[in-house]
């Protein structure tokens, strides 16, 4: 059994495609296993997958028809057999001794989760060289994720996670946004969170990602399903730690699609967010506790 399970979901993403599994080929740390799902790719990725699965045996290729990130993610871990788990896009690569940093702190800590920093990529730039790591550990993991400095970020591709604390939690499927709910949710079963600052991940920002494409409806109703998804989840494991979550992550989440909102200049969609709000406040899953005097005054505004 590998120490480690890396799960890569494919879809579309031949021009990148080849830096990213070699970028996990050529780890320092070499026990481990990667589960590529393939959504439904129409392009050259299933070629690609085939080639490195022929080369290195520890690729595993998963086929199925196009239902999304989330549920290839959720496939991926099903298939996974190791007791720590990494989720790399598809799109983007990774340091060579990014397993190898993450697996030590995660070993030497006892941690339940390890993250990493991260580059943005805008072209076929490089990770910067490692200079002396020295991993930050935090206790209890769920006060670090509500930290409002937001300093360890929402996104699961720079995080290396022990199996049995995400074990029974899935990303919810047909959603944006999916990372920020499924952390939510997974930092309430982790006693502790290691923070490793070199910037080990290199994240692709294209001209086709869904955090650069305009605000729109979609958009909107994926962060209410998202908030309903985490406050159904703490009433049934930790109802006590519903507030701390209501005050400090959705607050965060409130602030974004009201600004996004705003920004897209949409008045049909300012109506629908109206619309969603003020459920949402009837509902006591949002309030103004945790939102700055600005905010609490764009909220006012889009209740009344």
């Amino acid at each position: 059994m590998p120490s480690i399970s890396v799960i890569i979901p494919v879809y579309n993403v031949e021009q990148h495609l080849n830096k990213c599994l070699e970028s996990v080929s050529m780890q320092t740390f070499r026990d481990f296993e990667v589960i590529c799902v393939n959504d439904g790719s129409s392009d050259g990725s299933a070629a690609i997958l085939k080639k490195i699965a022929k080369r290195d045996s520890r690729f595993k290729i998963i086929t199925q028809e196009n239902n999304g990130l989330s549920i290839a993610r959720n496939i991926g871990m099903k298939e996974a057999t190791a007791e720590h788990i990494a989720f790399i896009d598809s799109d983007d690569f990774v340091h060579p001794r990014f397993l190898e940093v993450l697996y030590k702190a995660a070993i030497e800590s006892n941690a339940d989760i390890v993250g990493c920093n991260f580059c943005k990529i805008y072209n076929d730039d490089a990770l910067p060289e490692l200079e002396n790591v020295q991993p930050q550990k935090y206790e209890p993991a769920l006060e670090v994720l509500m930290n409002r400095k937001n300093f360890i970020h929402f996104n699961v591709w720079n995080k290396l996670y022990k199996r049995n604390v995400i074990s029974g939690i899935s990303f919810v499927p047909g959603i944006y946004f999916e990372d920020w709910v499924y952390n939510c949710c997974v930092f309430a079963k982790a006693k502790n969170f290691v923070w490793v600052n070199e910037k080990l991940y290199g994240y692709r920002i294209s001209e086709n990602s869904i955090m650069r494409s305009s605000f729109n409806q979609k958009k909107l109703d994926d962060y209410v399903i998202g908030i309903h998804s985490v406050r159904k989840f703490y009433k049934e494991n930790y109802p006590d730690l519903w507030g701390l979550v209501r005050d400090t992550r959705i607050a965060r989440t409130v602030k974004m699609m009201m600004n996004s909102t705003r920004r897209s200049k949409d008045r049909a969609l300012y109506a629908a967010a109206q619309i969603a709000l003020k459920k949402l406040y009837n509902l006591k899953l949002i309030g103004y506790t945790g939102l700055s005097l600005a905010n609490k005054i764009k909220l006012f505004r889009f209740l009344h």
